[in-house]
């Protein structure tokens, strides 16, 4: 009994292990995230009628308006919501960072040119046709230059519906020539990369060329490098004879080479002894 309630516990663990391993939501909860969100426009909008319920029903025009305008954030919160599900829900880039982060900024302008479009053409249509007089009256009570908003309202026309559709399409056009400069400048960078890498690589393989052949002939090195160190210590003992009378800093020009002569020799006799012994 006791062996069939632990197995009992671990399956219920593992069901809940595995649900949060393959739910979408945990896998892409920032994409998740705007899908809802698009779900919730219109619904925010429809509690914003509940609490103007009773200045929406004493106008006939105004009721109707508000419906329609609830049925074209219905419409944008569909395609909304079905943008995000097609283009990352539903859809898998692996786990390489920049297909996925390409995608979601790809889906991201879409998202937004298309909720922009329908919005604007479906709501100035809508003021257009059926509040085109209340609009007018709302307008005359702030004059234009005493507005206390951010940006003047315009007069409305359906030009502006026109230009809400261009501007949603400029939106989207303009997503995907910044993702093509940024596919750009991430090629870039990546062919910059690859010729540093070979770079250094090529470097390495010098000097582990050097150093092979230099394991392979070391006494030949060895003796170009006690050549090298008696002429250095002939050069400082020449100069030192030259300079001799002169005062102790130009003096020094003579005995600092014949030191450091000296001084690789004295290096290489105590290197030998090591190695014999």
């Amino acid at each position: 009994m006791q062996n069939k309630r632990e197995s009992k516990r671990q399956g219920i663990v593992r069901s809940y292990l595995d649900f949060l391993d393959r739910s979408v939501f945990f896998k892409k909860p920032i994409s998740c995230f705007f899908a809802v969100l698009s779900i919730l426009i219109p619904l925010a909008f429809l509690f914003l009628m509940l609490q103007f319920k009773d200045l929406i029903f004493e106008n006939t025009e105004i009721l109707i308006a508000c419906i329609l305008k609830l049925a074209v954030l219905s419409l944008a919160g569909f395609f909304g919501t079905m943008i995000w599900v097609h283009r990352r829900i539903n859809r898998d880039e692996g786990t390489k960072f920049y297909a996925n982060l390409r995608r979601f900024i790809k889906t991201l302008g879409e998202w937004a040119g298309t909720l922009f479009a329908i919005k604007v053409f479906g709501f100035v249509t809508i003021i257009v046709f059926l509040l085109k007089d209340e609009y007018a009256q709302f307008l005359s009570m702030f004059p234009i230059p005493e507005i206390p908003f951010p940006v003047p309202l315009p007069g409305i026309s359906f030009a502006v519906a026109i230009y809400g559709l261009i501007c949603g399409i400029i939106i989207i056009l303009a997503t995907n020539v910044f993702l093509f400069f940024l596919d750009l400048l991430v090629w870039l960078i990546g062919s910059v990369w690859k010729l540093f890498a070979r770079i250094v690589l090529y470097y390495y393989r010098c000097i582990v060329k050097l150093h092979k052949t230099i394991e392979l002939n070391t006494s030949v090195w060895i003796g170009l490098v006690w050549l090298f160190s008696a002429a250095v210590v002939i050069a400082g003992l020449i100069l030192c004879f030259r300079l001799a009378g002169e005062n102790f800093g130009v003096y020094l020009i003579g005995i600092i080479p014949m030191a450091l002569g000296l001084g690789l020799m004295a290096f290489l006799v105590i290197k030998r002894k090591d190695d014999k012994a």
